[in-house]
């Protein structure tokens, strides 16, 4: 069902994207935890719908992630180093390189601050995490992949691929992509699957300077106050 869902959304608008040079702009990379197929899927759907060149890598070895004390959920921060590390060697791989990172697994801030995370970003390192944790559908108990859970999850991709990669600006439109924040399964549900760019705030109007006066100066000279 999942593969269904992110095929029906890879299909729209097709882009003949072609490789420009070595260099990979962005990576889909699977933890260990996450299934190589569905990751593929990601990429192609993202590089339809973006018209970007994505490249899905292999799954990553099992890191050693820490749990945060008393609860069930990983340390995204940790996550995103020790992922970084295991995926340096990835062909393609540069400078520029993007690198969204796929995982079953629950994470939250180390800092405790939400209650959980459906993804977290490093700038520093130009990577992201996303967690597929909340997106499945609950029936009869038990847990889904359903087409909405594909949904759920091209929309954090495209918004993580958007923010850090394209240089997408988050939006207060609730309906747009990039609205934020996202507090809930629910809140992804409402928001589209598009972004449309807001323009860049006017610069504040700088007031003219005083129009030059003349005086009468002794002498029969002027000068300008």
């Amino acid at each position: 069902m999942l593969l269904t869902g992110l095929a029906l959304l890879g299909s729209g608008v097709a882009f003949a994207v072609k490789p420009r040079g070595d260099i990979v702009p962005v990576y889909v990379v699977p933890l260990d935890d996450f299934p190589e197929d569905y990751a593929a899927n990601v990429a192609r759907a993202l590089a339809s719908q973006l018209g970007i060149r994505v490249r899905a890598g292999l799954r990553l070895p099992p890191l050693r992630i820490p749990v945060l004390p008393g609860t069930d959920q990983y340390a995204s921060e940790a996550l995103l180093e020790r992922a970084v590390r295991a995926s340096s060697r990835l062909p393609g791989l540069g400078p520029e390189t993007y690198r969204l990172f796929l995982t079953t697994r629950d994470i939250n801030s180390q800092t405790g601050n939400f209650r959980f995370q459906f993804s977290m970003h490093s700038p520093n390192l130009n990577c992201s995490v996303l967690s597929m944790a909340r997106l499945v559908e609950i029936e009869n108990g038990e847990p889904r992949l359903t087409v909405r859970t594909g949904e759920r999850t091209i929309k954090l991709a495209k918004r993580a691929v958007g923010e850090l990669h394209l240089g997408w600006r988050r939006s207060t439109d609730p309906e747009d992509l990039m609205y934020a924040p996202l507090m809930s399964v629910e809140d992804l549900d409402r928001i589209g699957n598009e972004h449309r760019e807001q323009a860049a705030p006017a610069a504040p109007a700088v007031p003219l300077p005083p129009v030059p006066r003349d005086r009468p100066r002794e002498g029969g000279a002027t000068i300008s106050v």
